[in-house]
């Protein structure tokens, strides 16, 4: 499964999936200025998300994350919010590993496929 970061509409998400981690929040240097008390951040057991992070905290934050073994990948905003919501990872896994949900063949009278 592994660790991952995204940005999508202003927003830093930092996410895992599987047995993985949350990386720890006070890994990231104060000055970043990512958690403190004058941003915009929430946490789940496997989601953080920044608000309307600056392209400086977002470079400085990026290095961080990859030292701690996070890649960057795309996924729609919708997708990231409800997997912080809900914590529910096929809404991230499937996309991330080009899963499709295998589909049942239909038949119509004749016995034949769909």
């Amino acid at each position: 499964m592994g660790k991952h970061f995204a940005v999508e509409q202003g927003n830093l998400y930092i996410f895992t999936t599987g047995p993985d981690v949350m990386l720890s929040l006070g890994s990231f240097p104060e000055e970043i200025g990512l958690f403190g008390a004058d941003t915009a951040w929430r946490v789940s057991p496997k989601v953080a998300v920044v608000e309307d992070v600056l392209q400086r905290q977002l470079e400085r934050a990026q290095i961080v994350l990859r030292l701690h073994g996070y890649e960057e990948v795309s996924f729609p905003r919708e997708a990231l919010e409800a997997y912080f919501v809900d914590g529910l990872e096929h809404r991230v896994v499937e996309k991330a590993l080009g899963w499709q949900t295998p589909r049942t063949p239909i038949t119509v009278d004749g016995g034949e496929e769909d």
